[in-house]
């Protein structure tokens, strides 16, 4: 099913969302107007007034704050992923400043590092795997830097640049490896679907003189839901689904790379 709803555009999912949701919800509603008739809400006082409206205010309160803060996560980490690709090309530019060899060896393993994460690793971040191909090139990047020993002031000044660069790098790599899972937890996408379905039943229960409008109201308020979970698979897990943030960054770093080779 994950695969499936992986490989849909966002307007595949976002009509297959709405559908359904409009779907169980008017299900549920010609189920509920049929069989549990004695449980019908016909309060059209005061009390029924405020009642009607607690549940829907609690509910989209609860589907706000949890939307929100998915899609912080995502600009957050999509930022992240930017940085490092930035931090990568600033080290790949700060190697042009140390000896010959150094600069060869570390250069090389810079282009080769990248291609391993835009061609092996990213693919594998949606699944929560780990690229052990992609982690034993940043270490021999990392012994590269250690093992460098400079002779002069200047060597020392820009071999602990190049050192706090490394150091951001894999702060911010860490960051992206982390966070390449689902942000919500099981138990909150469980109190999500619960409220969901409460916010349903208790739609449905209202007794109206007028059975269409009530359907259609039913229908939309299915639709809103739909909308909502639309919004959290988008946003959910940051590398995977149809808005899922792409290795563009560091094929902007190769490119970049490919730029100052040719100088």
């Amino acid at each position: 099913m994950m695969p499936f709803i992986a490989s849909l555009s966002e307007i595949s999912l976002l009509i297959l969302l709405l559908v359904g949701s409009i779907a169980f919800s008017l299900m549920c509603f010609f189920l509920t107007q049929k069989y549990c008739t004695w449980l019908s809400l016909r309060d059209g006082g005061i009390f029924g007034t405020i009642f009607a409206n607690t549940m829907p205010t609690l509910v989209g309160f609860i589907f706000a704050f949890v939307t929100v803060a998915a899609w912080q996560n995502h600009n957050a980490l999509r930022d992240s992923v930017s940085k490092e690709a930035h931090t990568l090309f600033d080290l790949y530019q700060i190697l042009g400043a140390y000896p010959s060899e150094t600069k060869k060896i570390g250069q090389d393993e810079i282009i080769s590092y990248t291609k391993s994460v835009i061609n092996q690793e990213w693919p594998t971040l949606g699944k929560s795997e780990f690229d052990v191909d992609a982690f034993k090139k940043l270490d021999r990047i990392n012994s590269i830097f250690l093992n460098h020993k400079p002779t002069n002031l200047d060597g020392f000044a820009i071999h602990n640049e190049g050192l706090r660069l490394f150091s951001t790098y894999r702060d911010l790599r860490r960051n992206r490896i982390e966070n390449a899972n689902s942000y919500i937890e099981k138990p909150m996408w469980g109190a999500l679907i619960l409220s969901a379905l409460f916010l349903i039943l208790f739609s449905a229960f209202f007794k109206t003189r007028n059975i269409r409008i009530h359907a259609v109201m039913m229908a939309l308020v299915g639709g809103s839901l739909g909308v909502m979970f639309f919004l959290l698979a988008l946003l959910d897990n940051p590398f995977w689904g149809p808005s899922a943030i792409q290795s563009t960054p560091f094929q902007k770093t190769l490119e970049s790379i490919a730029i100052i080779q040719k100088q």
